[in-house]
């Protein structure tokens, strides 16, 4: 994992630095940490080879704004994880709207700054974990954060991915639909396992995912995926 701070008072940006290293990360451990006080340098810095997590002030200085450093950031690379630091309440909601994970009060608490971490960490593994499939193609590790959904008819399978679809036997793949299925993936029925990061929206007897495909949602069902989806999103939250 690659982690940026991005601050102009330098003392944060160290304190911050330092808070990280003395955290004990339990398996993915930061393999760079930098650290910034001018926007524009962490920019360039993030042209050449992106980061995962950015720890970004917001009021960075007169003439910079780490809401639009953000804007930026997400342009390169949509899935980098952003906790927001700052003294300034009043940024939270533009702050969500652009997709921040986490928002933390200047001074620093640390307990706070450990648990939200430990969070950025927990995203970070999520979209980053990769299951093997056995396609037509060959075996492939793909990001679990790409699938759409899986689907299975007369021995054989269809994998929909967000840029990609993948096809092959249904007997190569048993491990690989309990692995899902212990992410966070739904068993819409017994032919489609679907992963609830990429539902779009649901009414009564159907689902849209992200991509806009309508899968059924059968009254059997019905309730348990409510409770399943609406569990899984209070977890994003």
């Amino acid at each position: 994992m690659r982690i940026a701070v991005c601050d102009d008072e330098l003392f944060y940006v160290q304190n911050i630095i330092e808070r990280i290293k003395n955290y004990e990360f339990r398996d993915t451990k930061p393999t760079i940490i930098d650290g910034y006080t001018n926007g524009n340098e962490l920019i360039d810095a993030f042209r050449i080879e992106p980061y995962d997590l950015v720890f970004l002030d917001i009021e960075l200085d007169e003439s910079q704004n780490g809401i639009e450093l953000a804007k930026m950031i997400k342009d390169i690379k949509a899935n980098c994880i952003f906790i927001f630091i700052t003294a300034y309440h009043y940024y939270l909601p533009e702050s969500m709207w652009i997709g921040a994970d986490l928002f933390i009060d200047k001074p620093i608490d640390q307990k706070l700054f450990q648990r939200e971490l430990h969070h950025a960490n927990q995203v970070y593994k999520r979209l980053n974990c990769t299951v093997l499939f056995s396609t037509t193609e060959g075996k492939i590790y793909i990001k679990t954060d790409q699938i759409l959904y899986l689907e299975t008819s007369y021995g054989k399978y269809k994998l929909k991915t967000t840029n990609h679809h993948y096809f092959g036997n249904l007997k190569t793949i048993t491990k690989s639909k309990q692995q899902l299925l212990d992410f966070h993936f739904f068993q819409l029925n017994r032919s489609i396992i679907i992963n609830f990061k990429h539902v779009k929206s649901f009414c009564f007897d159907y689902i849209t995912m992200t991509n806009d495909d309508i899968l059924p949602l059968t009254k059997r069902i019905r309730k348990e995926f409510k409770e399943k989806y609406f569990n899984f999103i209070d977890k994003e939250m």
